[in-house]
C-alpha cells in the first residue's frame, strides 16, 4: 500500500510538471495557484488509494488520471496509450472515406448529435440530434479526442461500427451496430427567400465548388444581390476545410495557423482568382457550428463585412500535436490555434453573433423563424445601406 502511494504521488508530481513544463514553472505558476492544485491533486490521490474499499489498480488510476487532464482541454486533448500512439501516427487504414452520416460534437464526456445524413444508416436506427454517444467500437467516448472518435466512425465502405447510444427521447441507452457508406445526400442546397438568397450547407467536407459557383451565377443573373450563408449544424474539425467554401466569397490570405509563441506555421489562402460572389454577404450561426463552420463565420465577417447572426458558436479552433512520452504514450495537446487574418480567434469563447437571434427549435431542426428573423433584418441593413446612394 505505500509502496502504490507512493508511485501514485511520484506520477501525479509527473504529469502536473509535464503540463506545466519544468519546476521552474511550476514555481513560476505558484503565484497563480498551481502549485496548490498540484499539491491538492496529490492529496486526492493518496485518499483515493488510502479509503477506496477495493484495491487500487496503480496503472488505471493514473491513466483515468491523464485522461481527465487532457480532457480538461478542449475537443482536441487527449491522453493516448502506446497501442493508441501507433495508431495515430498510422493514420486512418486506406479507404476510410465511408460513415455513418452522424455528425457529432463533444458535450463533456459524451459525444453529442449533432446531425443525422439521409439516406445514412443512423437515419435508418432512427437516430436523431441531441442523442448522446457513451461508447464507439467498444470505447469509451470519455478517453477519446473528438479526432479520434471520428476516426473509430469512419472505414470502409460496407463495414460496421458499434455505437452505444443514450436516446434523448425516452433516456433509454441501446447498442447499435451501424453501418458505413458513402454520404448521398446533397452537401449544399441554395434557394431564393425573400428577395435574398439563402445558402444552406449540409456537409463542408465535401461541397462540389464547381456545381456551387454555377448556382451563385444563376441566382446572380436574376438580379439577387444578398447571400445569407447558413452554418447553423455546420460541424467539422478540420478546419481546412473552411477554405473551399471561403474562398468563393473572399480572396488572398484567409486564416493563419500559429503555435503557442505566435509564429505562423501555416496559412490557408484562396485558390480562385477572384471571388464568385460579390454581393452582400450574412451568416447564421448557432451552438453547433463548429470548426470549418466559425471559420467560414469569421474569414467572412472580417474580409467581407458579412454580418453574422444567430447565436454562439461552439468554439473549436486549435489543432492537436502529439508529444510522446518516455514509456511509448503520449498526449495530444491543442498545440496550435486558427485565427483570422485580422487576427480573430474563435477558440473556446466561439463566435459571438452582431445580431443575437435565438432558436426556439430543438437541436438539429432547422428554425424557420430564426432563419426568417434575419432574412428580415438583413434586408432592413440592406436597405438602409442602400439608401444614401439613391438619394
Amino acid at each position: 500500500m505505500r509502496r502504490s502511494r507512493f508511485v501514485l504521488l511520484v506520477a501525479s508530481l509527473v504529469v502536473v510538471l509535464f503540463v506545466l513544463g519544468s519546476g521552474a514553472a511550476l514555481r513560476a505558476g505558484a503565484g497563480d495557484g498551481s502549485y496548490k492544485q498540484m499539491l491538492l491533486f496529490s492529496e486526492i490521490l493518496s485518499y483515493v488509494v488510502d479509503n477506496y474499499v477495493d484495491p487500487v489498480d496503480s496503472g488505471k488510476l493514473m491513466s483515468g488520471a491523464y485522461e481527465g487532464l487532457m480532457g480538461g482541454l478542449d475537443a482536441h486533448g487527449a491522453y493516448l496509450t502506446p497501442a493508441e500512439v501507433e495508431l495515430w501516427k498510422k493514420g486512418p487504414p486506406p479507404g476510410a472515406t465511408a460513415d455513418t452520416g452522424l455528425t457529432v460534437l463533444r458535450n463533456g464526456p459524451v459525444l453529442q448529435v449533432v446531425s443525422v445524413a439521409k439516406g445514412s444508416s443512423a437515419e435508418a436506427a432512427a437516430v436523431v440530434p441531441g442523442d448522446q454517444i457513451r461508447k464507439v467500437a467498444g470505447r469509451s467516448v470519455r478517453d477519446l479526442s473528438l479526432d479520434q472518435a471520428l476516426r473509430l466512425l469512419r472505414g470502409p465502405a460496407g463495414s460496421t461500427v458499434s455505437v452505444d447510444l443514450l436516446r434523448v427521447k425516452d433516456l433509454k441507452r441501446e447498442n447499435l451496430a451501424l453501418a458505413l457508406s458513402a454520404r448521398t445526400d446533397r452537401p449544399f442546397l441554395l434557394d431564393v427567400d425573400g428577395g435574398a438568397a439563402v445558402l444552406h450547407v449540409n456537409d463542408i467536407d465535401r461541397l462540389p465548388n464547381d456545381a456551387l459557383v454555377d448556382e451563385l451565377r444563376s441566382v446572380k443573373d436574376r438580379g439577387v444581390d444578398r447571400l445569407l450563408i447558413d452554418l447553423r449544424d455546420v460541424a467539422s474539425p478540420d478546419t481546412r476545410h473552411a477554405g473551399a467554401l471561403a474562398e468563393l466569397f473572399a480572396s488572398g490570405e484567409l486564416l493563419k495557423l500559429e503555435d503557442k509563441s505566435g509564429r505562423a506555421v501555416e496559412t490557408l489562402a484562396a485558390k480562385r482568382p477572384e471571388p464568385a460572389w460579390a454581393g452582400r454577404l450574412a451568416v447564421l450561426v448557432n451552438g453547433a457550428t463548429a470548426g470549418a463552420g466559425e471559420a467560414v463565420a469569421v474569414i467572412l465577417r472580417d474580409s467581407r463585412k458579412a454580418t453574422v447572426y444567430g447565436e454562439p458558436t461552439y468554439g473549436l479552433g486549435t489543432e492537436p500535436k502529439l508529444i510522446d512520452l518516455p514509456e511509448g504514450g503520449g498526449v495530444l495537446v491543442p498545440g496550435y490555434v486558427w485565427q483570422s487574418v485580422a487576427g480573430k480567434r474563435w477558440n473556446a469563447d466561439g463566435v459571438a453573433p452582431e445580431k443575437a437571434i435565438k432558436s426556439e427549435g430543438r437541436l438539429g431542426d432547422r428554425d424557420e423563424d430564426q432563419l426568417k428573423r434575419a432574412l428580415e433584418d438583413f434586408a432592413k441593413v440592406a436597405a438602409a445601406a442602400s439608401a444614401p446612394k439613391a438619394a
